[in-house]
């Protein structure tokens, strides 16, 4: 008997081979093969006489090959050509260096044939079309309705995994662990129909009524967790009680030398509000980059010690980490209290870590944790670049005690709200929505290949005024672009931009140079004026004089990625440049670049984002594996909401479903390893 959790190499007729191909797709048990789901769907719901096609859509047709020839173009090309005929006349069918097909098809066969019309020819055309051959016998409606297609690898092929998803669907009844009473309350159809009609429809609305199920299931599972690891993480642990007294909270706002923002002030007190509680407090503060989070920090910290106990800030790069320090410890020192910074360059003092400190510090004090005792706040700055896995070892590491620190993550990704109600269900989600008073809004062009010259004399003006420039490329070298020859790549920019600004200071930078902390501290000392690089600067580093920053390929990145890029510069109230150069002359792309000259609010511009892109690809948690959104429709805030509803229902209510929880702790485990 087949079952879900199987490893797919047991499955009949996949042996090591089409295993190791099957891997590349993440497809490694039987539910992985189940749950891959069509890309798109062949429409044969419908068979076209050749004198019914019509340019520039999509068609099936059936003929016989009357034709059938092998020519070679100037340019070296391989074209094969054959000639379609039915009772109403004949069409093209071409096919680019795909040799074989002449010898696997030859004149008098009877072919179903899809694919979209050339406009430009003088009777209908097909370019690479699907085919089918089909028996004089054979039964026409078996090929046609809606054929599902799949993403592939080499060596598998759409219509191989639809076989084998077919077979395994004959042998095998998926249990539904969702109630009768739950799917008659939300119209869903049984889990086994979804999956069979979603791999074979028979028409558009059986398809959507699968799609419907299975989009529901994918949000009301994350909703489920996020809502259960909440619950297990209120019951279980006891956190540190911390307070902020309103004196303290005056002298605090007094040493700032600036007003808080509505955002700031709202965030403090969120969090004040989570510390002063027994249950640990476990919130993600989200904010533009430059908006305020670190000040918002500070308050948290502050509270921390005078509350008599530890606090502990852990940066992605030791640059950051040093940046936090300087910031920091002349306040902390201000109120008695010490500031100590660990990088794995720079070495503490041994000394008793239990008293009333802040300790900075970057990943390599993941192997220090034991050395801290009375530690009450735990911070992580730019969360999205700290592995998972190193989050959960800092949490593993205190939930095995008895008194769990407070957690504070802080990301400066702009993130929809709908994104957040499911996939950070399970933490307190604060916003600062706002830039502090008095930053100027970066102005950002769009510019074409023909404004390069333009762009370059007005860097080369604004760097004699002691400004700096960042210029961003999506690669590090020109063999990762491939054929690509419009991407530009690090190395390649480098040279050309000491070239070019030959009397200027040019520094390269990537995630392969060693001294990467080396260069960037050159940088941020004004040692350089141009810095090349790959996205790896996104972190949040304070710059004062990069008040430039030019981004190579923008089509590359997303919108959201590009918004934060461009929050590198225009800091403490400067002007900031921001320059996309685009490689390709297309109205849509550049249209989509055009957002971030009209729209400077992240959240709006990761909306657009996430329409476009998906949330995988946007925010990265394709590392999780029941974090995958195959259907569902994340900006599709109704059915979020009504999913939300839902999981709130069944967790209220879990006494009654015990399979479905014992289900869902597997898939947490399963998702945290």
């Amino acid at each position: 008997m087949v079952s879900l959790n199987d490893n797919i190499g047991t499955v009949k007729g996949i042996g090591p081979k089409y295993q190791e191909l099957l891997s590349k797709l993440n497809i490694n048990k039987v539910r992985d093969l189940i749950y891959h789901f069509p890309f798109r769907y062949e429409d044969r719901t419908k068979i076209y006489k050749v004198s019914e096609l019509t340019p520039n859509e999509e068609h099936t047709t059936i003929g016989v090959i009357t034709k059938l020839n092998n020519l070679f173009t100037r340019n070296g090309f391989r074209i094969t050509k054959a000639t379609l005929k039915d009772v109403s006349g004949e069409a093209d069918l071409v096919w680019f260096n795909q040799y074989f097909i002449s010898k696997t098809l030859k004149i008098g066969d009877r072919l179903l044939v899809s694919g979209k019309i050339d406009q430009d020819n003088r009777r209908p055309t097909f370019n690479s079309p699907e085919w089918e051959l089909i028996g004089n016998d054979d039964d026409e409606l078996q090929h046609m309705g809606l054929i599902p297609r799949y993403n592939t690898t080499d060596g598998i092929t759409s219509k191989w995994i639809s076989k084998k998803i077919q077979e395994l669907l004959s042998i095998i009844e998926i249990d539904d662990l969702l109630p009768a009473s739950i799917r008659d309350q939300y119209f869903l159809i049984h889990i086994d129909d979804a999956l069979r009609r979603i791999h074979a429809p028979k028409d558009y609305p059986e398809l959507e009524k699968s799609r419907y199920r299975l989009a529901f299931d994918e949000l009301l599972w994350l909703h489920l967790r996020g809502i259960k690891i909440r619950t297990d993480w209120n019951n279980k642990n006891t956190g540190h009680k911390i307070t902020m007294t309103e004196d303290a909270y005056k002298t605090f706002q007094n040493n700032l030398g600036f007003e808080l923002t509505k955002g700031q002030e709202n965030s403090i007190q969120e969090i004040f509000k989570d510390l002063s509680d027994t249950i640990p407090m476990n919130r993600l503060l989200q904010g533009d980059v430059g908006s305020g989070k670190t000040a918002v920090a500070e308050a948290a910290i502050l509270a921390t010690l005078l509350s008599g106990f530890s606090a502990l800030l852990i940066a992605p790069t030791q640059v950051l980490a040093k940046q936090h320090y300087e910031k920091m410890h002349k306040n902390i020192a201000a109120l008695g209290f010490d500031t100590d910074l660990l990088t794995s360059n720079v070495k503490i003092q041994k000394k008793e870590f239990n008293k009333q400190q802040l300790i900075i510090a970057t990943h390599s004090i993941l192997h220090h944790l034991e050395e801290y005792k009375n530690i009450g706040l735990i911070i992580i700055d730019e969360q999205h670049k700290f592995g998972v896995a190193q989050r959960s070892k800092i949490i593993d590491h205190y939930t095995d005690q008895n008194i769990v620190p407070n957690l504070l993550t802080m990301t400066a990704t702009p993130i929809p709200r709908s994104l957040a109600l499911t996939f950070y269900g399970d933490l307190d989600l604060s916003v600062i929505g706002e830039l502090p008073f008095g930053r100027k809004l970066t102005i950002t062009k769009v510019i074409e290949e023909n404004g390069r010259k333009d762009v370059y004399k007005e860097i080369d003006s604004l760097i004699s005024e002691r400004n700096q420039l960042f210029v961003v490329c999506p690669f590090i070298q020109e063999s990762q672009v491939d054929t690509l020859k419009t991407v530009k790549a690090a190395e390649a920019e480098f040279e050309k931009f000491k070239k070019i600004f030959s009397n200027r200071k040019v520094d390269l930078l990537h995630g392969r140079i060693k001294n990467k902390d080396e260069i960037l501290l050159k940088f941020v000392n004004g040692e350089s004026d141009i810095l090349v690089t790959t996205p790896v600067i996104e972190v949040g580093v304070d710059i004062p004089n990069a008040n430039m920053i030019l981004i190579e390929t923008p089509e590359r990145f997303g919108l959201a990625s590009l918004h934060q890029l461009r929050g590198r510069v225009g800091r403490r109230q400067k002007q900031g440049f921001c320059y996309l150069m685009a490689s390709e002359n297309i109205p849509e792309g550049l249209n989509r670049l055009r957002n971030l000259e009209k729209i400077s609010d992240g959240n709006k511009l990761a909306e657009i984002d996430l329409k476009v892109r998906g949330p995988g690809n946007m925010y990265g948690i394709e590392q999780h594996g029941y974090m995958q959104l195959s259907l569902a429709d994340i900006t599709d805030v109704e059915m979020v909401k009504k999913t939300k509803t839902a999981a709130m229902d069944i967790f209220e209510n879990r006494h009654k479903y015990p399979i479905l929880f014992n289900a869902l702790s597997e898939m947490i485990y399963i998702d945290d390893q």
